[in-house]
């Protein structure tokens, strides 16, 4: 039925831990083993768009089109409500990919942040393309790159998973810049998922005012997290000597799991990331390396699915 999408695990899949897909070799095959896992097949996208048939209200929140307001609700209500429609055209996305020195840290997990992220923008774009929206692939690190434009046709995703082999982690680049220029190349209303440590030198002011900017024209934004357990304060280390990959020069003797305070104040420090982006209408979804990616994607594109597939 129209607006009702269907999903099945394969037994096991989700016990597919990093280390097993890094051995299956191409990304394309990592992206369609994982989809596998947790999808059967989406009459309709988990995502929402913005087209012309329409899925159901949802409270208005701060960046939403004031357009989208249904006063007649509002009339009935005293609340001011949006309406959200499902996407009949090609939605253009973009799936920006930090690729700061920071993102090449391996910590208790078998694969880095990078190669991790990797695996989850292959299957992000596959799941999107079969949904009918365009996505496009961008990346910072040094600079920003546009790797591959926002598209939906023969032979796109093949360009999508070239680039993001590609990819190799270096620079200090600025998520906040990045994105800004993401939605300066959009045509019109579109999505953007990023994919990124988060780690940023002001605390994420920068960054939460660029998703911020994307909201205010209409964009959905996804900010994926990607952090190690060890980076978390959540797994114990011996004595050493920790430093920042960019700025290398600047090191600081730590024994995070001695550290009483440690595990508090980065938990603080991603709360307030959180806190910021839902306060300007964003998604967060916070990932650890070492889950493996059946369970940490899967779940969650499920529940959008299952979200958006509820009546009005």
């Amino acid at each position: 039925m129209k607006g009702t999408a269907h999903f099945s695990a394969t037994e096991g899949s989700e016990l597919l831990p990093a280390e097993v897909l890094e051995r299956l070799g191409s990304l394309d095959l990592i992206a369609r083993t994982i989809v596998r896992g947790f999808i059967s097949g989406a009459h309709r996208s988990p995502f929402l768009g913005s087209g012309e048939d329409f899925s159901r209200h949802r409270s208005y929140q701060q960046g939403d089109d004031v357009r989208r307001l249904d006063w007649r609700l509002y009339g009935r209500t005293d609340r001011l409500y949006v309406r959200l429609f499902q996407e009949d055209s090609n939605l253009q996305c973009f799936i920006a990919v930090d690729t700061s020195a920071s993102m090449g840290f391996v910590g208790d997990g078998a694969v880095s942040k990078l190669r991790y992220a990797q695996f989850i923008a292959a299957a992000l774009a596959h799941v999107m393309l079969r949904s009918g929206d365009a996505p496009g692939l961008a990346a910072f690190g040094a600079d920003t790159s546009f790797i591959a434009p926002p598209r939906n046709r023969p032979g796109h995703l093949h360009d999508v998973l070239i680039g993001l082999e590609k990819l190799i982690p270096q620079g200090s680049g600025s998520a906040s810049k990045a994105l800004d220029e993401i939605g300066a190349a959009l045509r019109r209303r579109g999505r953007v998922i990023l994919l990124s440590d988060c780690l940023e030198a002001d605390d994420g002011e920068a960054l939460l005012g660029s998703v911020g900017r994307l909201r205010a024209r209409g964009d959905e934004v996804i900010v994926v997290r990607i952090a190690t357990r060890v980076e978390l304060g959540e797994v114990a280390t011996g004595p050493a000597r920790y430093f920042d990959p960019e700025t290398p020069k600047r090191t600081t003797p730590a024994v995070p799991d001695r550290d009483d305070g440690f595990q508090a104040r980065v938990s603080a420090y991603y709360s307030r990331i959180q806190v910021g982006l839902e306060e300007r209408g964003a998604e967060y979804l916070p990932i650890t390396t070492d889950q493996p990616l059946v369970t940490a994607l899967g779940a969650w594109l499920m529940a959008r699915a299952r979200r958006e597939a509820l009546p009005s």
